[in-house]
């Protein structure tokens, strides 16, 4: 194979391969071949572990090679590639948050945390037994929402018992919502504790050429984007950033990322995503301004959506939140009807991501849609309800009920007193009403209904 000095070194690798025209007698099956010869090229590149294409969890050559042009792109201590989605690298972000905490403690770790997480950070808790201590946010009008201060913070550290070893933000939130980072860094940090964030939805905002934007650049200590949800990348490619000013144990303990890492994600990792992560740090660095310029389009098209009499939320650069409350539903589907596919609607929120890979043309339909559904009065109205609500009493911790015995109830009145041990909800959002262990009150019951939610899995009685 011919030795590279690009920007692109799993690509070149792949392309090389693919010339060279091998007898694949490895894995996987299809040998390179669409059966139904519809999509050859995306076959070809589908390769496993072969001889130089490196191995991510072992990764010394390309996968390292690549990683480390994002390492620069990111301006991170190191950032770890992952085919699993965000999902693998919030749960390695906790492994990680437990392993630093065990470096000084034998006690369980604790890890402070947004009320607003994704379930994924619940079936972290379940797999790594930490415990966890919600922050409630300031008021709020969605499931999706945790408005978390400085003063909030402090406040709730004042009064712990337990020093938490970490605290665990979801920042940009699915409505757009960006914490201050920077401050809540600044308070951890004092506190000797590490912060965490769930920056899913943000990976683009290192490319915005402003201060403090992405999680890293704000104070954050680790942090996972979802390459996949604003990046050019495959669906379920995505990165677990270490900070350069992390805690030296921190810092030393990175040599263990990748064993976490492999045990929430698959052996055989997507070379196809890989690929497509290793091309988009070629895309960034020859697009400097790409989402810069393109957030100025976005802008626009804000204020002439609003122009039109729509509610539109302060919300992330490249994120269009609709206020429309109870109309989310009807709103995506006359959207849909005129081929405008939405992100997320919820009973009052209709969120749309965009990026610079939409055309010119993709933001003048999606104006011409809500100039044609403005003369619908019901999607101008603007009377949003607090969603505010007390926390529900935790009995158990998550991982205490993991294999409890259970049974599956209506959502009613009947269930007040019981206590969760299973809550289904989909992705989009995939943040639960309420967690396993909790304790199901008349709020908890207005709440599943809410949003769609007709039964619930409770702790059996004996």
């Amino acid at each position: 194979m011919k030795v590279h000095k690009t920007y692109t070194p799993v690509a070149d690798f792949i392309e090389d391969y693919l010339e060279s025209k091998p007898v694949r007698a490895h894995m996987p099956g299809h040998k390179g071949i669409d059966p139904t010869h519809q999509h050859e090229a995306i076959y070809a590149h589908d390769l496993t572990e072969i001889t130089g294409a490196d191995s991510l969890y072992e990764a010394e050559g390309i996968l390292l090679q690549s990683e480390e042009i994002a390492t620069a792109l990111f301006d991170s201590y190191h950032t770890y590639y992952a085919a699993g989605g965000s999902s693998q690298c919030i749960k390695t972000m906790c492994a990680l948050a437990c392993a630093y905490h065990y470096q000084s403690h034998t006690n369980r770790p604790l890890i402070l945390a947004g009320r607003n997480a994704h379930k994924t950070f619940i079936h972290a808790a379940e797999l790594l037994k930490f415990d966890i201590k919600w922050l409630n946010g300031l008021d709020h009008d969605s499931l999706c929402e945790c408005k978390i201060t400085p003063n909030a913070l402090k406040e709730t550290l004042s009064t712990l018992e337990t020093r938490p070893c970490a605290l665990y933000l979801t920042s940009p939130d699915y409505l757009g919502n960006i914490l201050d980072i920077q401050s809540l860094a600044k308070i951890c940090h004092q506190h000797h504790i590490l912060l965490l964030v769930d920056n899913a939805h943000g990976a683009y905002l290192k490319f915005m050429n402003a201060p403090f934007m992405h999680p890293l650049d704000a104070g954050a200590d680790l942090a996972c984007d979802s390459a996949h949800k604003t990046l050019p990348a495959l669906t379920g490619a995505a990165y677990l950033h270490i900070s350069k000013q992390a805690p030296q144990m921190l810092l030393q303990l990175s040599s263990r990322v990748r064993d976490d890492s492999v045990m929430f994600g698959s052996t055989s990792p997507s070379y196809l995503i890989m690929e497509s992560m290793d091309k988009v740090n070629k895309w960034l660095i020859t697009h400097p301004d790409a989402y810069k310029q393109f957030a100025l389009k976005v802008n626009t098209l804000k204020q002439e959506i609003k122009s039109l009499g729509f509610h539109l939320r302060e919300s992330e650069p490249l994120k269009i939140t609709i206020s429309v409350p109870h109309q989310g539903a009807s709103l995506m589907q006359a959207l849909t009807a005129l081929h405008i596919e939405c992100e997320y609607a919820d009973p009052d929120f209709v969120v749309m991501m965009l990026s610079p890979l939409n055309s010119d043309d993709d933001l003048w339909r999606i104006k011409r849609a809500f100039t044609l559904l403005s003369h619908d009065e019901k999607y101008l109205q603007n009377k949003e309800e607090s969603f505010k609500t007390d926390l529900p009493e935790v009995k158990y911790q998550p991982y205490e009920l993991l294999f409890a015995l259970e049974e599956e109830v209506t959502v009613d009145d009947k269930c007040i007193g019981r206590i969760c041990v299973r809550c289904h909800i989909g992705c989009p959002p995939a943040i639960l009403p309420i967690v396993p262990g909790e304790v199901i009150n008349a709020q908890t019951i207005a709440i599943l209904k809410k949003y769609g939610i007709s039964t619930i899995h409770v702790l059996k009685e004996r």
